[in-house]
């Protein structure tokens, strides 16, 4: 059987666990959807999205610790005679730079937020007290609340 037949098993079976994740949790069986909260909105993932990143992830761990880990994609090939292998791409390789992408994204992300929030602290805290403004900032997305604190 073919490792992109093995792959798209695994993939099947995260994708069922996500599902289920769904299920269990409040989200149920829905589409995702923009969830309003106050002035903001939040992407609720649904079904979908939980069988998709469950999906990815039982893939990345599959790849990284199956039987398969060491495989050659590309490349790779052994030369005769035991010379050394070619330079090629294991799936091992593929997947973690898969959780790598994830990972360096969501760092990225996180700190860029880190920032906006400062901001926004900074401003808020410059500005008088306002209970609803701050429960505005609160639900808020970071650059939402930013906007929000300057707005004072």
């Amino acid at each position: 059987m073919s490792l992109w037949i093995f792959l798209l098993i695994i993939f099947a079976a995260g994708a069922v666990g996500g599902i289920v994740n769904a299920l269990l949790s409040d989200n149920g069986f829905v589409l995702p959807k923009p969830e309003k909260v106050g002035t903001s909105q939040i992407i609720r993932p649904g079904f979908l999205g939980n069988a998709l990143i469950s999906g990815v992830a039982a893939c990345v761990s599959w790849g990284l610790y199956g039987p398969f880990a060491a495989v050659y994609i590309a490349g790779g090939a052994p030369q005769p005679s035991g010379e050394t292998t070619s330079p090629g791409l294991t799936l091992s390789a593929l997947v973690g730079a898969v959780l790598v992408g994830v990972a360096g994204a969501r760092w990225l992300t996180n700190e860029v937020d880190k920032n906006l929030l400062r901001r926004a602290a900074s401003e808020a805290a410059a500005s008088q007290a306002d209970t609803s403004m701050a429960q505005q900032i609160a639900v808020s997305t970071p650059v939402e609340a930013l906007r929000l604190a300057q707005q004072k």
